[in-house]
């Protein structure tokens, strides 16, 4: 007589064999399906939580996990994949938004104003790297946030350069601006909500106008506190810009990328445009990372226009610097014209 008996030690049906890789691969999907959905849910709930305003930000990690996902579904569950790729192809946009073409055109023969503006960190203590940077860009206008009182006892500023400055030497609270020519006026710092860090404001002439330039830094919002904080600060920066009629250059360390929604509202109620409008996304935050997020910003009113925008050389920050030039916005037959032609085939 045969022995039929199998030692299950040795061997294993055909079956269960064919199973385990689709089991295997039914769970990797799931794991992926998890991840890809992680930031569009964030997204969703940022305005109302801590936790899902931070991941918001990071939104060219979510389409390569959304990419992943797609694909680990795509023999396990069909459906999910389809769905799968077209949050992905929503998720492009957003990462491509910055690469079209500049929206506002410059007058041609209009002058040039220069801002560098930088993050300088507290405790970095590379002065002779931003002395040098400035001495190299001759920005006309230099704003300085993180501007502590070793940054303040430096004596960074020239005064033969920039005559007209405020400084507010504060730690991680600090600010400073530094000016070529005098300004019309230069406001006393500015606490917007209890426990804020202060905004900086003052009245230039430029190009035959009086424009306001605002210097901000939203508290950081990695932890609850600074969350709370910075979302009040960034709804009464937002209400006081939407007050205040005239030309206006909004720029510092937002601490905010435009992953969040409170990004968008900000831009939408203060009637502002982000500069990186046909620059490119510019990400400036942590200097040390392969991968860094856009938190270093530059917003204007649309009677000015954008000739260049660019990220500065390291200066110690974990922050790279901001170099904005600004013109006056072309008359608007200028600007219809140039629209016209950029939108022909």
């Amino acid at each position: 007589m045969i022995d039929r008996d199998v030692d299950p030690g040795r061997t294993e049906p055909a079956e269960a064999r064919g199973t385990r890789p689709r089991r295997i691969l039914r769970r990797l999907s799931k794991l992926a399906l998890v991840a890809a959905l992680v930031q569009p849910a964030s997204a969703l709930l940022a305005r109302w939580a801590w936790l899902p305003d931070v991941l918001s930000h990071f939104q060219g990690p979510a389409f390569v996990a959304t990419i992943a996902a797609t694909l680990a579904c795509a023999l396990a569950r069909r459906r999910v994949a389809i769905a799968l790729a077209a949050l992905a192809a929503l998720q492009v946009g957003p990462l491509l938004r910055f690469d079209g073409a500049n929206p506002v055109a410059a007058d041609p023969a209009g002058p040039r104003l220069r801002l560098l503006v930088a993050n300088v960190q507290a405790d970095n203590g590379n002065f002779r790297l931003l002395r040098d940077l400035i001495r190299r860009e001759r920005p006309d206008v230099v704003g300085l946030v993180e501007f502590s009182e070793a940054w303040q006892a430096a004596g960074l500023r020239d005064r033969s350069e920039y005559p007209h400055a405020i400084e507010v030497g504060l730690g991680t609270h600090g600010m400073a601006l530094w000016f070529r020519r005098r300004p019309r006026a230069i406001a006393p710092p500015t606490v917007l909500v209890p426990d804020g860090n202060a905004v900086l404001r003052a009245e230039v002439d430029f190009a035959g106008s009086s424009r306001q330039l605002w210097l901000v830094h939203p508290p950081n919002p990695l932890h609850p506190q600074g969350q709370a904080h910075g979302g009040e600060e960034l709804r009464a920066l937002t209400r006081l810009l939407a007050m205040s009629a005239g030309s206006k250059i909004v720029a510092g360390d937002m601490n905010r990328t435009d992953g969040s929604p409170r990004f968008g509202d900000f831009l939408g109620a203060s009637g502002l445009r982000d500069s990186r409008l046909g620059f490119g996304r510019q990400a400036s935050w942590p200097v040390w990372s392969p991968y860094r997020i856009a938190i270093d910003h530059g917003f204007l009113t649309p009677d000015l226009a954008v000739v260049d925008r660019r990220l500065g050389p390291n200066i110690g920050s974990d922050h790279f610097p901001l170099i904005l030039d600004v013109a006056p916005a072309a008359s608007s037959a200028t600007n219809a014209a140039t629209q016209g032609s950029q939108s022909s085939p």
